[in-house]
């Protein structure tokens, strides 16, 4: 058995999100204030016994804030369990969470089980029913809102409940429990069904044998170790038992002989003497009691157990330990707790935000690795920022946060993805998801946490289209939340097809090359050029369909058609220069620049072969100035992946850049500047790029506001 599903809906920003999870260690990534904190807490408020959640705690904020108005809304959060073995059902609690009758309708709308037997856990956080009868029985829409409005968080109950067979994620299924608000319409509470919300329980007979614990990002290992119920003695706490009677018997006779030797000391005994010296002062001899002090160390086992710690096999004590090796070691206690703990619990699950904090890159790897053991009834859910946390982590396993306005969606990369292997790109004798794990190392996988991704497939365009960027539009791709990917290859659908509907839902731009032939140009390929046409044929077919990735086509390559741009031959002019020794040949290279197309092709390839196409595009990132055009498929490009990262606000940061270079537009300069709202934005917009019609800043806007429906 395992956490397999999480339905949450209506909590923070988890408007309506579905987490899948597997056996073993799982990951949750995504950036700053996605939503995985919130989900983290939810599981924790439905499965953690530690957790004290309750309407006194309940807050209006805990409420989506797209709901606009949150009273007599429902916050709802489901654990779906599979794989509940027969073993599994000799405990109570397993089968009092199965359903008597297995919904094949809900298996198949819902997910993809894995076993026969399953199990739910819900908690609904709703109105409760006097206040939900009252909805009900509004005979008016006016009527209706008149008693929402009087709803407070005092009149919410929390209910928990087994067995429900429902997809609360469905709009459809969350009105015919709770209702339609916008129509003033509500269910009678008194004709719930159960078979819906499912039966009744008290969680505290859950709790009892299925158990989350969590660690906290900002967790004080140092502290938690010292506190009297600290994960040592929890392990000792349930092998204690194992220790034999003479052992025990043994350590009492010690601890006598400590008492009385304690008890003994001289300077002890005067402690005593003292104080019945001073009770005879105070009262006198027949009112005072007589009082000795000695030593009591309690003998029982478990009292002697408060004394364990642990501290490094060389040092004295724990402090002596870094930051990272703590972090580690709490860990590991934890997980050892997890695996004494079995006779106790059906199921453990421990959620660890950001296991990353403090350690080093390698041992984040190896971490990671060696989380997924026990995993039979043992699992591991970990939010982290780490790309090498993702560069280890099954992709099968893993849920992508993304925020989109106020609301997070929940992404699974794998999703329908080996289908779409088989039936578009003719995978059949390879699973897609492990060849793509293995293709997303460290600085691949970054693509997991990007905002939008761009696809190159070599050296020269991932070492010049940030410098392009930066130096014209005056944003970083980093700071656009861009991540730019070098394939190393021409085959971009195998990382491509992780983008769509289904998987994940952000933009991805391919840059790549037709290698057109050019007319008597010696150095063109008509074989590379119908590679190219066939690339671009391939590409269409696969994501013609796809709105979240587009190929960008240079018409030949990315140093032809950057030097095809007269204002950025000066950088090769100035490579020539250092780098040929003859004057003759400077001379006729540099005169080939400004003859016919093909002669100034076969210069440019030899150039750049000579210079080798990395070192060049070293060379030329570093040369570039404010003046360097782009090409045009490259802004097309950057449009495209950035349409939903680029707001009005970056657009006039950008605009105002841009403008810097043109001296005389002080007007549109102090209009953009002045401008506060969107529609003021494109307004003076509008006017830049009438007066720049040829300007990439010019391309880029226009093709954005396409993109955004703007006219």
């Amino acid at each position: 058995m395992y956490l397999k599903y999480v339905q949450i809906v209506n909590y923070k920003n988890l408007r309506k999100t579905r987490f899948e999870f597997g056996k073993g260690a799982n990951t949750v990534i995504g950036e700053n204030d996605s939503g995985k904190s919130n989900a983290m807490t939810a599981m924790r408020i439905l499965l953690d016994d530690g957790y004290f959640y309750n309407t006194k705690r309940l807050k209006e904020s805990d409420f989506s804030e797209s709901l606009g108005d949150w009273r007599g809304h429902w916050i709802i959060i489901s654990a779906f369990f599979d794989q509940i073995t027969d073993i599994d059902q000799q405990s109570e609690v397993c089968a009092h969470i199965t359903p008597e009758v297995e919904d094949e309708n809900f298996l198949k709308s819902f997910i993809r089980c894995e076993g026969n037997n399953y199990g739910v856990v819900s908690l609904f956080i709703r109105p409760n029913k006097k206040q939900r009868k009252a909805l009900f029985e509004a005979q008016t829409k006016s009527d209706f809102d008149n008693v929402r409005s009087n709803i407070s968080l005092l009149d919410y109950e929390f209910l928990y409940t087994v067995r429900s067979q429902a997809v609360f994620t469905d709009e459809e299924v969350y009105k015919e429990i709770v209702g339609d608000f916008e129509e003033g319409d509500c269910p009678d509470p008194d004709d719930e069904d159960s078979y819906i919300i499912g039966t009744k329980v008290d969680i505290l007979d859950i709790w009892k044998h299925i158990s989350l614990e969590f660690i906290d990002a900002l967790r004080d290992a140092q502290g938690e170790l010292r506190k009297p119920k600290n994960p040592l003695r929890r392990i000792f706490d349930v092998v204690n038992q194992e220790v034999d009677s003479e052992t025990i018997d043994s350590i009492k006779d010690k601890i006598r002989e400590l008492n009385q030797s304690l008890s003994d000391i001289p300077q002890i005994q005067n402690i005593g003497n003292d104080v019945n010296k001073k009770l005879n002062d105070i009262v006198g001899l027949v009112y005072s009691p007589e009082i000795c002090v000695e030593s009591h160390i309690r003998e029982e086992i478990e009292s002697i157990a408060r004394n364990l710690t642990i501290v490094p096999a060389d040092e004295d004590d724990i402090d002596q330990l870094g930051l990272g090796h703590l972090n580690i070691l709490y860990i590991a206690l934890k997980l050892v707790e997890f695996e004494v703990s079995r006779k106790h619990e059906v199921l453990n699950i421990m959620i660890v935000e950001e296991p990353e904090a403090h350690i080093h890159t390698h041992i984040q790897r190896t971490l990671f690795e060696n989380l997924n053991i026990k995993e039979n009834y043992t699992q591991v859910i970990m939010t982290t920022h780490s790309t090498h946390l993702s560069e280890v982590s099954n992709i099968t396993k893993m849920n992508v946060l993304m925020r989109r306005g106020n609301q997070a969606i929940v992404m699974r990369p794998t999703n329908g993805l080996q289908k779409f292997a088989e039936d578009s790109i003719g995978i059949v004798d390879l699973p897609i998801e492990q060849c793509i794990e293995r293709y997303l190392d460290a600085k691949r996988s970054v693509l997991l946490f990007s905002r939008a991704v761009i696809l190159v497939e070599g050296d020269g365009e991932e070492l010049l289209i940030p410098s392009l960027v930066k130096l014209c539009f005056g944003v970083s791709l980093d700071e656009l939340g861009i991540g730019l990917i070098n394939v190393g290859s021409v085959a971009f659908e195998y990382v491509a097809c992780i983008f769509s509907d289904e998987r994940i839902q952000r933009r991805c731009a391919i840059v790549t090359d037709l290698d057109a032939v050019v007319e008597n140009a010696e150095k063109c390929s008509a074989n590379a050029a119908q590679l190219g046409a066939n690339r671009k044929q391939k590409l269409d077919a696969l994501f013609g369909e796809d709105i979240w990735v587009s190929g960008f086509f240079a018409p030949h390559t990315l140093e032809i058609d950057f030097y095809n741009l007269e204002d950025n031959r000066k950088h090769i002019e100035k490579f020539i220069n250092q780098h040929y020794k003859q004057k003759a040949a400077k001379e006729k290279h540099i005169a080939n620049l400004s003859a016919s197309e093909a002669e100034r092709y076969d210069t440019v390839l030899t150039v750049v072969k000579a210079l080798g196409k990395g070192w060049h595009g070293i060379l030329l990132a570093n040369d570039i100035d404010r003046t360097v055009r782009i090409p045009e498929y490259i802004v097309q490009a950057l449009a495209f992946a950035t349409q939903d990262v680029i707001t009005p606000h970056i657009l006039k940061r950008m605009a105002l850049y841009v403008l810097e270079s043109y001296e005389d537009e002080t007007d549109l300069k102090n209009n953009m500047l002045k401008a506060r709202t969107a529609e003021e934005i494109l307004e003076n917009l509008d006017a830049i790029c009438a007066e720049y019609k040829e300007d990439e800043f010019t391309l880029f806007a226009e093709l954005w506001k396409e993109y955004k429906g703007y006219e």
